[in-house]
């Protein structure tokens, strides 16, 4: 592996033979992630509003945050929703111990991982710290976000995954 660039992710060229032929190909170290479905009690679903400079748009996701310090998965999203979305540790009803699904985010390119949590909250106004990207937290209803998919206002693919997965475990 030669590192071709070094920033916040690390980019490498990379070879490896395979039947007797040299294949190139590129890797990008990406630091994992957690995110969480946020359900609150009335089983509306928490989506952040932030603007994403790289789309040069806001977006509707799930939370989420990398995993860049020295504590667990579980304990990353937890951080993540009393940053983002004002939602403190004893807000907080249930979390899997677990992550309910763990997928690799650009699984031609990294083995970079996003792990997604169920999260059950109490139903309280939620207010983003004035500091933080996030511009607004919001509870939907299962079909407000079906609908919001539809008109391709949310296109993220965690948040995209992780309402698919919940909409499955519901009809269980």
């Amino acid at each position: 592996m030669k590192l071709v660039y070094d920033g916040y992710v690390k980019i490498y060229d990379c070879e490896r033979e395979r039947d007797g032929k040299i294949e190139k190909f590129t890797k990008v170290a990406l630091r994992g992630a957690s995110a969480g479905i946020v359900i609150n009690e009335e089983g509306k679903m928490a989506l952040v509003k932030q603007y994403r400079p790289i789309l040069g748009k806001t977006t509707l996701e799930i939370p989420a945050g990398t995993l860049d310090k020295n504590i667990s998965k579980q304990e990353i999203i937890i951080e993540e929703l009393e940053e983002e979305c004002g939602i403190l540790r004893n807000d907080i009803l249930e979390i899997s111990e677990n992550p309910i699904l763990t997928y690799n985010i650009i699984e031609n390119m990294s083995d970079g991982e996003m792990n997604i949590y169920l999260i059950k909250v109490r139903t309280k106004e939620t207010t983003p710290k004035e500091s933080d990207e996030v511009d607004e937290v919001k509870f939907y209803k299962i079909e407000e976000i079906e609908s919001l998919i539809k008109e391709r206002i949310i296109t993220d693919p965690k948040t995209l995954i992780a309402f698919y997965l919940y909409k499955d475990l519901k009809s269980c």
